[in-house]
């Protein structure tokens, strides 16, 4: 490394003498101000495997390695080039733009040779790298670290990869969950959040019975789309929050109706998998409901398979819990992924809910028809209510009461409907016939 380091004794990172964060920073702004920032990449890179490597030869040895891959990498590096250390195996590189894949290739197998035991081992070290290719002159000059830190995440977490490049869309998405997990507790409290309703309709007779309460955000008089915040509500766990929230609202909304002397229909609601970390879930959910004092056979509420061992066990148990509470269950999106028919079997369930992956396609074959009658079949026979999602056209509605499934949900009828509108749907009690009113495609983003 060619760079003056001056004054840096508190910028290093032990064990490696490499520069931390902030001297890393300090000298990528100060090579900055004499070339181009356009002519870099900023890296930012883990050893894959290390934490592996690092019990099977002990902490002592291990800092041994890291300091021998970081010699080498450095040597690597050429005049007005930069290697940073933010600790145990992660590094930050800041590499003129010519020897982009060069570096990347090098990084693919560093032979690190190290000591064990009287013995001399050879390692060759890959590394999943995170890489934001600079084409402004004038940069934020901590988004060297961040921008190819959040393309090494989703090279490790998303992708897959050995390699990924940072995008604005990472960049965006980033921003989003931020600005959400900021904004979530007062939105809360301000119930910026509210209820629709999606129709459940019997097609044998155009009647209404049953809806989907689903989550909506208005936030500054624009809605969210629940894919900008659902996710990272789940990724922290304040999920569960939302949930009860909207359990609570749904039951309060069900009060109002029966005050005004409107007959509900069940409801079901979601909750995510996530809560399930919640040991009282079960017992949360019983008790909203008792409070409100509303029929439980009001509420259902809808959960989504599992392909995780321990969260198939501890699903089946809540689901029981709410069985003895008298509180029934949907699988929601059954068919899709990792379904198994292990579920019809093992869970207490009382609805199967079909996803629209069954239908959605232009043609229906043979095996397509074959493979619905057959799980609406096994459901019947298990004494389970059907319900297929999903459901837009002719075609497909035929499709789905040919296999013997004729409760559906969709926009064939209706769109997601706020209290208001669905109140009205709740009087008529019946459909004239096919609605099909499909909602503006149109998603807002939360302003920063």
């Amino acid at each position: 490394m060619t760079v003056e380091q001056k004054d840096l004794s508190i910028f290093i990172q032990q064990p490696t003498g490499l520069p931390n964060a902030s001297g890393y920073m300090q000298m990528v702004a100060e090579l900055g101000s004499r070339r181009k920032y356009s002519e870099y990449c900023a890296f930012y890179f883990n050893v894959k495997g290390f934490g592996g490597i690092n019990r099977e030869i002990g902490r002592e040895q291990g800092d041994e390695l890291i300091r021998s891959y970081a010699e080498n990498v450095q040597k690597f590096l050429k005049e007005d080039e930069l290697l940073g250390h933010l600790g145990g195996d992660n590094f930050m590189a800041f590499l003129l733009r010519a020897r982009e894949q060069e570096f990347i290739r090098y990084l693919s197998a560093v032979p690190v040779d190290t000591e064990i035991d009287g013995h001399k081992k050879r390692f060759l070290l890959a590394a999943t790298v995170g890489v934001w290719e600079i084409t402004e002159d004038s940069i934020d000059i901590g988004d060297v670290i961040s921008r190819p830190s959040i393309a090494l995440n989703h090279a490790k977490n998303f992708r897959h990869q050995d390699v990924v490049m940072v995008s604005d869309d990472m960049v965006e998405k980033i921003r989003q969950r931020k600005t959400v997990l900021a904004d979530f507790h007062d939105a809360l409290e301000r119930q910026e959040f509210v209820v629709y309703y999606q129709p459940k309709v019997d097609s044998r007779d155009n009647g209404l019975v049953g809806a989907e309460g689903l989550v909506r955000w208005i936030h500054e008089g624009k809605m969210v789309s629940p894919g900008i915040f659902i996710p990272p509500l789940e990724e922290n766990g304040d999920i569960v929050l939302l949930d009860y929230y909207v359990l609570n609202r749904v039951c309060q909304d069900m009060r109002t109706w029966i005050s005004k002397g409107i007959e509900p229909v069940t409801v079901s609601v979601n909750f995510s998998r996530k809560d399930l970390d919640d040991e009282h879930l079960a017992e949360n959910i019983n008790a909203i409901i008792e409070k409100a004092g509303i029929d439980k056979d009001l509420i259902q509420v809808e959960v989504t398979e599992t392909i995780d061992e321990r969260e198939h066990s501890v699903l089946t148990e809540f689901i029981d819990k709410l069985f003895e509470f008298g509180i029934t269950t949907a699988i929601d999106d059954f068919g899709s992924g990792y379904s198994a028919l292990s579920t019809l079997r093992e869970f207490r369930i009382h609805t199967l809910k079909i996803d629209r992956s069954f239908i959605d396609t232009d043609v229906f074959s043979w095996r397509d028809r074959i493979i619905l009658q057959d799980i609406v079949h096994m459901a019947r026979e298990l004494g389970m209510d059907v319900i297929t999602e999903g459901v837009e056209r002719d075609d497909q509605l035929d499709f789905v009461n040919q296999a013997g499934c004729y409760v559906i949900q969709g926009f064939y009828y209706d769109r997601p409907l706020a209290f208001e509108e669905f109140e009205k749907r709740l009087v008529e009690g019946r459909y004239d016939g096919r609605k099909n009113v499909f909602p503006a495609k149109t998603e807002y983003k939360i302003k920063s």
